[in-house]
């Protein structure tokens, strides 16, 4: 956390990129000289000031960016490592994360923790400073997104390395309000998850009555709408379910609507479903490497692109594919449409949307999964569960041919829809409004309505399931069962694929089980990297670390 306190050389390098930024905007004639750019002149400044609150934007950590310690050792998404999804390359740490076996000094995303300090110290920087702006309505929005940001960035803090526990047990993260100088104390203690909670709501609250609604700002900046959404998250995540279900009910039918297309949602930016979502555009702001990026990273080693070939990425696990009800809304196991012979045909539309078969068209290739088909090249990347992601790629273009830049969705309505139905649930069980919620989202992709009549536990199995399906591989699996306590259930033990040999024309389909892996219940929370746990022991270690 020590590095994060460096005012003096901290300020100087804003002051140097915010010159730089200046200098691209204005006249050449009308430049403030830059061995007079002060302090005072940045925040007394519209663009210095936005071009501060511009960069928080751009150094948020996403599932398409996500710091990765070194070549290669974090590409993957957090879904990757939960009962939904396997990691094809075997350079990550993602083995680590399958089975706890790490130490605090070794941590996966061992940067993550001191990221979001030093962003969270840029919020509070901002927050203190943006009063000397003198346009009103600039300032007032910069605060707004200021405090969006911050609530945002502790929640992401608390999800990965607190977890609501029973009484006033130390369970959240420090919690730090404003910019800290040499002369602070920086032995900061863990508050309790409620404080932490409390803290994001208070910011959410401010948020939400300083900034305007969708539409009257550009896309990419938080707005009223996002920090109510955000706030049913972080309330849902703190089981306070009647006030979840209100700030969700703060976003339904408002602004926002579920998009057309459940496939091109993700690829169509700033559509009318987006709450939130992390800006890219090429050739400025992509994934990461040029030429690279999520689409290289996800496919599968037999796609070629120059010398170079797919990556293999995120793969989607048979426990994940038995989740999809068939297009009658019946289990496969129940459902007189399932077809062991042909087991992809009259599933849930979703299905193919976010799931690459055997069979599928994938890039304009068929695909053959199956012992010693086009697509099992005999190297390590190949996938284990005889699945690959379809979710978020553009196929239109060959893998090396063009610089990703989707936009990571943070935040999107159906989610709040499912928040809402979710808490609604827990705090009074499924009347009405529940079942309207959930089957908005069923109705986007023509699968039958729920069946009415369903009691509290049985709701819960429903929305439970609808977010796994509706959510896939968007990074809230990994902390959904994490919430709901059922991790060690899912992950102590095997997981499986689906291995396929073909025999004339005739594709016989086998589940087994491509690993075993462990959940230690520590594991329900990340450490503290050792590194930053050293400067500041007043924080503690939770859950056996």
């Amino acid at each position: 956390m020590n590095r994060i306190i460096k005012k003096s050389l901290w300020f100087g390098c804003v002051l140097m990129c915010i010159t730089i930024l200046l200098s691209c905007e204005k006249d050449i004639l009308d430049q403030t000289p830059k061995d007079s750019l002060t302090e005072e002149t940045v925040w007394t400044d519209p663009q210095g000031a936005t071009q501060f609150i511009n960069a928080i934007y751009g150094q948020m950590p996403s599932g398409f960016d996500r710091n990765y310690q070194g070549w290669g050792k974090g590409l993957y998404l957090l879904d990757g490592v939960s009962d939904d999804g396997d990691v094809c390359m075997p350079w990550t740490h993602s083995n680590e994360m399958q089975t706890g076996n790490f130490l605090p000094s070794g941590t996966p995303w061992g940067e993550t923790w001191g990221d979001y300090y030093n962003l969270i110290r840029k919020t509070n920087v901002a927050l203190e400073n943006l009063g000397r702006l003198g346009d009103e309505s600039l300032r007032n929005r910069l605060m707004g997104e200021a405090y969006f940001l911050r609530g945002f960035i502790y929640h992401e803090l608390l999800r990965l390395y607190g977890m609501k526990a029973t009484g006033v047990d130390p369970t959240g993260v420090p919690l730090i309000n404003k910019s800290l100088t040499l002369q602070d104390d920086f032995q900061i203690p863990r508050s309790t998850y409620d404080e932490v909670v409390d803290f994001i709501v208070s910011d959410l609250d401010k948020a939400a009555s300083m900034l305007p609604k969708k539409g009257q700002i550009e896309a990419g900046r938080a707005t009223s709408g996002a920090a109510y959404a955000l706030e049913s998250r972080v309330l849902l995540y703190a089981e306070r379910w009647s006030a979840a279900a209100e700030a969700a009910n703060k976003v339904i039918n408002k602004e926002y609507t579920l998009f057309a297309d459940y496939r091109t949602l993700f690829l169509t930016k700033n559509n009318q479903e987006i709450i939130f979502a992390k800006k890219f555009q090429a050739p400025d702001k992509t994934h990461f490497w040029v030429n690279n990026g999520f689409d290289v990273i996800n496919t599968q080693p037999s796609f070629k692109g120059g010398s170079d070939a797919g990556w293999g990425g995120n793969v989607p696990t048979q426990n994940f594919v038995d989740c999809y009800e068939m297009i009658d809304g019946k289990s496969q196991s129940t459902s007189p449409l399932y077809n062991a012979s042909n087991p992809y045909v009259n599933l849930d539309p979703r299905f193919e949307a976010t799931v690459v078969h055997n069979g599928s068209t994938f890039r304009g290739h068929v695909m053959e999964l199956y012992a010693g088909g086009a697509d099992i090249t005999g190297k390590p990347e190949d996938t284990k569960t005889g699945y690959a992601l379809r979710k978020f790629h553009e196929e239109q273009y060959p893998i090396y041919s063009k610089s990703c830049d989707q936009d990571w969705i943070f935040i999107r309505y159906a989610e709040v829809l499912l928040n809402y139905a979710e808490a609604k649930n827990e705090q009074s069980g499924p009347d009405q409004t529940v079942y309207d919620a959930i089957n908005e989202i069923r109705d986007r992709v023509d699968m039958p309505f729920l069946p009415t009549g369903l009691t509290k536990d049985q709701m819960r199995i429903k929305i439970r399931n609808e977010r796994r399906v509706e959510l896939a591989f968007e990074e809230h699996r990994f902390f959904d069962i994490r919430r709901w306590k059922i991790a060690e259930n899912l992950l102590n033990g095997p997981l499986y694929g689906v291995k396929m040999t073909k025999s004339g024309n005739t594709i016989t389909y086998t589940r087994y089980a491509f690993e075993t892996r462990s959940f230690p219940s520590k594991l329900y929370v990340l450490p503290i990297p050792q590194s930053e746990f050293d400067k500041n022991p007043a924080a503690k270690q939770i859950n056996g670390w």
